[in-house]
């Protein structure tokens, strides 16, 4: 695997002006074959929302403590159960977040060469962070009487959303510096969702976890500033820059 080189790249337009010119021609010589405009998918999406069932259900909880947590914040006028989705999408997170460091330990150690600002063992640890933040986060679930195996709506939502990550982190074509952005954007989704965490902990009186998701979030932001700074210092030297 080699770092980007430029090469002969044929997708833009203006190699092939006359070409692309016939093209923006013939759209209109051939129009659309139905009435209408673009707005029209606008309507259809409306109607498609209006008879669509919602992503996924919360689960209610399977304890007798879990009921009457969820009875106690009714009668406070809260929502126990939306903490319960919001755990439930951290832990799903936390699962491809394991995956993603997993994956670029493997990228960096077969890299050629690459990836030289990046320290493996600093690499491993978030790795076990990670994973430790989702063996929290399973206790957390059954400790309020849920089932962390359970797929909640933010869980199903985060898992489409991690997809796109993984098979970045997973392609043998990527780079290093192409996966440092991608787990870039993954820490810092991350950082803000033990940022709501320790919120709603807080709100809803479960003070014990808000101090455990303090410190995974204290871990989180040092993920976020090591992996900032590999991007750019992996960005610096690949364009020649002395730091």
């Amino acid at each position: 695997m080699t770092a980007l080189k430029p090469r002969m790249n044929l997708t833009g337009s203006k190699l092939h002006p006359d070409m692309t010119k016939d093209m923006a021609e013939a759209t209109q010589e051939f129009p659309p074959s139905s009435p209408g405009d673009e707005s029209r998918i606008i309507t259809v999406r409306a109607e498609y929302m209006a008879a669509g069932e919602p992503i996924g259900s919360i689960p209610l909880p399977l304890s007798p403590k879990g009921v009457v947590e969820t009875v106690k914040g009714a009668v406070k006028g809260q929502q126990p159960l939306i903490f319960t989705d919001r755990l439930g999408e951290r832990l799903a997170f936390e699962r491809s977040g394991v995956r993603l460091y997993e994956a670029f330990l493997g990228k960096v150690v077969n890299a050629d060469g690459q990836g030289a600002m990046v320290d493996l063992n600093n690499v491993q640890h978030f790795l076990e962070e990670e994973h430790e933040h989702f063996q929290l986060l399973v206790q957390c679930v059954e400790q309020l009487g849920g089932d962390p195996t359970a797929v909640t709506p933010g869980a199903d939502i985060v898992a489409v959303q991690s997809i796109g990550l993984v098979q970045i982190l997973t392609d043998p074509r990527t780079t290093v510096d192409q996966c440092l952005c991608t787990l870039l954007t993954a820490e810092l989704v991350d950082k803000d969702g033990w940022e709501l965490l320790v919120a709603l902990a807080r709100g809803l009186g479960h003070n014990d976890m808000a101090r455990e998701f303090e410190h995974a979030l204290l871990q989180e932001s040092e993920h976020l500033t090591t992996v900032r700074d590999w991007v750019k210092l992996g960005a610096i030297s690949e364009a020649g820059i002395a730091s």
